[in-house]
């Protein structure tokens, strides 16, 4: 898996879809994948979507509805996550973005730090993480991942040459560790973030002390705030996508710089079905809902139960039973 922000990705991998030529889709056998890859879901996991007792089977039988588990990742961990579910039917992008230190109880791992949702492919991997979101999302089917670096999300904004964004607050902060420096200096307001400060804007999540004594700021609640402005930055980046001219150079970086186990066979279908009516208007966010919690010195968001099946039932129209098996329960005592 590669780092980086999961939002672009569901656009790269679209955007590719459509950009590969018919003819060649189809010349190639069904189920090969166009990217690079040693992993694939659909070998390790049975998409819940065929099981008949699964909550999801008639929402994705009656309506042709596909999930991208999209990821970014920073020094091997999953900065950001993402479940990105596209119906091909009705036009409509739903992202349920899963806040990185979302705790997840893992059997066999003591510390609380491996308790995090993000620490997850560093120490087991794609398949194991993506069962974990499933999980949480009450057995939501994964049908494919896609990965890119923030190095290659310069390339993009490179290709797409900036969008423009609402910055919260001032957002300052220096780190001058040798071989990690990171500078980020981008004033409050509207911005344009392309290629020379959108790695910056995707990092930033708190300011130094010595500059919050100054009045700079950091993003409130955890990652929700963040999550909130990223979000906004990806339907900004999913319009100029979008945008005809733009497609075949953003599918070409794709290409290069995405590792996804997307086959061939479903690429032509999402071809087929973008081109028919697929609008940036026709994306809906939402974050895991949930509550902070420091436990052992961490900082954890933990998942509301009944809020998460109201969100699901809000998104795809069913009624769940609000029980995870203790995925996101706390240890007793917390």
């Amino acid at each position: 898996m590669k780092k980086t922000f999961t939002t672009f990705l569901l656009v790269f991998v679209l955007a590719t879809a459509v950009m590969i030529p018919i003819r060649h889709v189809f010349a190639k056998v069904g189920d090969s994948t166009i990217f690079e890859t040693e992993e694939r879901l659909l070998d390790e996991m049975t998409p819940i979507a065929v099981d008949e007792d699964s909550p999801f089977y008639e929402v994705f039988q009656s309506k042709d509805r596909v999930n991208f588990l999209l990821m970014g990742l920073n020094d091997n961990m999953t900065d950001t996550l993402m479940l990105a579910s596209y119906d091909m039917v009705n036009q409509y992008i739903n992202m349920i973005s899963i806040p990185r230190d979302t705790f997840y109880f893992r059997d066999g791992y003591g510390n609380y730090a491996f308790s995090k949702i993000n620490s997850i492919y560093h120490s087991e991997g794609i398949v194991p993480l993506a069962e974990a979101v499933s999980e949480i999302l009450y057995g939501m089917p994964i049908h494919y991942y896609a990965i890119v670096e923030y190095a290659d999300i310069r390339k993009v904004m490179d290709v797409i040459g900036g969008v423009e964004v609402e910055i919260p607050f001032y957002m300052k902060y220096i780190d001058t560790t040798r071989g990690k420096e990171l500078y980020i200096d981008i004033p409050a307001g509207k911005q344009i973030i392309d290629s020379s400060n959108v790695i910056e804007f995707l990092r930033f999540r708190k300011t130094n002390p010595a500059f919050a004594r100054q009045g700079y700021k950091s993003y409130e609640a955890g990652d929700i705030q963040r999550i909130k402005v990223q979000q906004d930055f990806v339907k900004a980046v999913i319009r100029e996508c979008l945008k005809l001219g733009n497609l075949k150079d953003v599918a070409k970086v794709t290409l290069q710089n995405v590792e996804s186990d997307l086959t061939f066979a479903m690429a032509g279908k999402l071809a087929i079905r973008a081109m028919n009516g697929l609008s940036s208007e026709n994306v809906s966010a939402y974050t895991l809902p949930g509550r902070d919690k420091f436990m052992h010195e961490l900082s954890f968001w933990v998942a509301d139960e009944e809020q998460v099946a109201a969100m699901l039932k809000e998104i795809y129209s069913l009624e769940i039973e609000t029980t995870t098996e203790g995925a996101v329960e706390l240890p007793d005592g917390e």
